[in-house]
């Protein structure tokens, strides 16, 4: 994910060629609803977002928590598929923040599973990411920014989009086992 977004930023033309661009989209270029999330519009959007997935996907990684891959996998997806269904106004997105953000949750609650100081840890992350998401929801995040004369606003749908993946994910085996629970068990005659 971050070498896409690092090469979509330093290849000349890449980004436009991929960017979430709902023209583009209705037009049949479907791919970039999942690419868009790798161009970016500056170089500290980039840097940011990279340096917050890298940390906290090397986390993930290091602790062995399962099924991490398919939050890179379906990440992608359901925002650019959430974004163009719910935010019809939206012409531009670009950014890892809500894949990201999603990293940050599903790091969170596995670590909520964990004993000692990594609980409570994971527990004040959870909490503040929860918190930084409504806020920008309510606030529609920071003010305005134009980074090459480009004016751009946070995209605050991408990041809770990003958390109900990691959500969905990690609740994914306990539903899988319960429903397991539930289906009739054959009984056979002796």
């Amino acid at each position: 994910m971050i070498a896409a977004g690092i090469l979509a930023y330093v290849i000349p033309g890449s980004a436009q060629l991929i960017v979430y661009d709902r023209a583009a989209i209705l037009s049949g270029e479907v791919w970039r609803l999942i690419t868009g999330n790798w161009v970016h519009f500056s170089l500290s959007h980039l840097v940011y977002d990279s340096t917050t997935l890298g940390i906290v996907g090397w986390m993930i990684e290091r602790r062995a928590y399962p099924y991490y891959k398919s939050l890179y996998i379906l990440a992608p997806i359901l925002i650019g598929v959430g974004l163009f269904a719910a935010q019809p106004d939206l012409q531009f997105y670009g950014g890892l923040s809500g894949i990201a953000c999603g990293a940050v949750v599903y790091l969170s609650l596995h670590g909520l599973r964990e004993d000692g100081p990594w609980r409570w840890f994971c527990l004040t992350v959870l909490l503040l990411t929860s918190g930084k998401i409504v806020l920008e929801s309510l606030t529609n995040g920071f003010a305005v920014v134009t980074v090459d004369n480009i004016p751009f606003a946070p995209v605050p749908l991408s990041h809770v989009l990003g958390a109900l993946t990691a959500l969905l994910i990690f609740c994914w085996p306990y539903a899988r086992d319960l429903m397991r629970l539930k289906s009739p068990v054959s009984v056979r005659e002796m």
